[in-house]
């Protein structure tokens, strides 16, 4: 008989938007909770992308999405991409939980971002995996997550609107989570804010530190490869069949 999984039970849900610093906070949350903690890797690793879609669109399966691969056990705590857009959401699903919002200087995070996961050669953005189901899910989830969390108009390119839309969406954590449960945190304070705000002894190690950007660039890099060359090979394929109409039509003449 099959292993019965408990129902998951997020423990922290995290707020905070990419590249800022979110997945050394991973590691650390995995750490203290000895547990996993949802990320987008893991969102990319479960290719969870139509139950993000319906969740966004106010149909979640939370326990679909935060029971772990394996089987046998789930998700602690939250971070990033996808699930920071709907902090609100699972604060409902998940009452007891505390809510934890990495915030990073306004102007680095932009340069990040522009730099990786908003940049033309993210499959976020990247007109080449549409040839793909799972490309065009991926891009839909992200445009989903646009629309919940930027100001309205604003692109991506556009840095003053998308800066300001960064320092609103801090705001509005701020103001629709109780005091009581919320951590403002700049991974630049390490173990201390946050173990107190979890309630749990200090790790005798360093905070995590990692600097991830080459890491991301070189996995575009090879999603791209495979998404480029199955386009010129979609292409060749229907250039040659167009040939051969071409061709029969010509002869039938």
């Amino acid at each position: 008989m099959a292993k019965k999984v408990a129902r998951p039970e997020l423990l922290v849900i995290g707020a905070g938007w990419g590249r800022t610093g979110t997945n050394s906070t991973k590691l650390a949350l995995e750490k203290l909770l000895d547990g996993p903690c949802y990320h987008m890797f893991e969102n990319n690793k479960k290719k969870d992308y139509k139950r993000w879609l319906d969740a966004y669109a106010g149909k979640p399966d939370w326990d679909a999405i935060f029971t772990h691969p394996d089987g046998e056990q789930f998700y602690k705590a939250t971070v990033d991409y996808p699930s920071c857009g709907l902090y609100r959401e699972l604060m409902e699903a998940y009452p007891n939980a505390k809510v934890l919002l990495n915030v990073r200087d306004p102007e680095k995070w932009y340069d990040s971002v522009i730099d990786t996961i908003w940049s033309p050669q993210c499959p976020e953005q990247n007109w080449s995996v549409r040839i793909f189901p799972e490309g065009r899910d991926f891009q839909a989830q992200a445009r989903a997550f646009h629309k919940a969390t930027m100001l309205p108009g604003v692109k991506r390119t556009d840095r003053e609107g998308s800066i300001k839309s960064f320092k609103a969406w801090v705001e509005k954590v701020k103001e629709t989570v109780p005091p009581e449960k919320l951590l403002v945190f700049d991974v630049k304070e390490g173990w201390e804010p946050l173990c107190k705000f979890l309630n749990v002894p200090v790790p005798d190690e360093p905070f995590p530190n990692v600097n991830d950007k080459e890491e991301i660039k070189e996995g575009f890099r090879k999603v791209l490869r495979v998404t480029y060359a199955a386009n010129a090979f979609l292409f060749l394929f229907l250039a040659g069949f167009i040939s051969m109409i071409v061709v029969s039509v010509r002869r039938a003449m």
